[in-house]
C-alpha cells in the first residue's frame, strides 16, 4: 500500500464548514489501519507546538487520561458535547494522542488536529452530525493555520499555510519511509 495527496473532492470540501477563501483543502489517502504510526511521523515533520487535538471522549476512560495526565498533557473533556480537546506540547504527547487518533479511526471514529494562534479550548468543540457539515461554531478562522481532519482512510487537510497548500508542496512532507502512489496524486 502507498499514500497518495490529491485535491480534495467537493463532497470532502462541504463536509466541513469553514472560511473558503483562506483555505486549501487537500486529501491524504493512506489507509491508517495498515501504516500504523504515519499520523505521528506527518504530523511531527509537518507542523510545529502547540498543537490541538479534538477527539471523542468514548473511548476515553480513567486509564487514558491516568496516560495524558502522567504525560502533562492539558486538556478538557465537555461530557456534554462528547469531546475532549487537548493542547500537545511535545513529541512525547503527540505520540500518545496520534496513537489514540489512530485507534479512534480504525473503530470509525474522526478525530481532528488543529494548528493556529491563540486558540482557546472552548473555540474547538464541534457540532458533528451525519447530515450536515462539521461546524465548530465558536472558532475564529483567523485564529487557525491547519485543520486536519482525521480518519480511516485517511486525512483533509484544510490549509493557509504557504509550504503545504499544494499537493506538490504537501509531498514534500510525505516521511520517506512511506511509498508515494504517483499515478493516483493530483500533480
Amino acid at each position: 500500500m502507498s499514500v497518495f495527496i490529491q485535491n480534495s473532492h467537493k463532497s470532502i470540501i462541504n463536509s466541513i464548514k469553514y472560511r473558503e477563501k483562506d483555505f486549501a483543502v487537500l486529501s491524504i489517502g493512506v489507509m491508517i489501519r495498515v501504516f500504523e504510526g504515519f499520523t505521528y511521523n506527518f504530523i511531527k515533520g509537518t507542523f510545529k507546538f502547540p498543537l490541538f487535538f479534538v477527539l471523542p471522549t468514548v473511548f476515553i476512560d480513567d486509564e487514558e487520561t491516568g496516560k495524558m495526565k502522567q504525560l502533562q498533557i492539558d486538556y478538557l473533556i465537555n461530557k456534554k458535547s462528547k469531546w475532549v480537546i487537548l493542547k500537545v506540547d511535545s513529541n512525547a504527547q503527540l505520540k500518545l494522542i496520534t496513537e489514540y487518533c489512530e485507534w479512534f479511526a480504525c473503530n470509525g471514529f474522526g478525530s481532528f488536529m488543529f494548528q493556529g494562534e491563540n486558540i482557546l479550548y472552548d473555540d474547538l468543540y464541534p457540532n458533528v452530525h451525519w447530515n450536515h457539515p462539521t461546524e465548530f461554531p465558536n472558532l475564529n478562522w483567523d485564529k487557525v493555520a491547519e485543520l486536519i481532519d482525521i480518519h480511516e482512510v485517511g486525512y483533509t487537510v484544510l490549509t493557509n499555510d504557504n509550504r503545504i497548500n499544494s499537493t506538490i508542496k504537501l509531498l514534500n512532507y510525505i516521511p520517506k519511509e512511506y511509498e508515494i502512489d504517483l499515478e493516483n496524486c493530483d500533480i
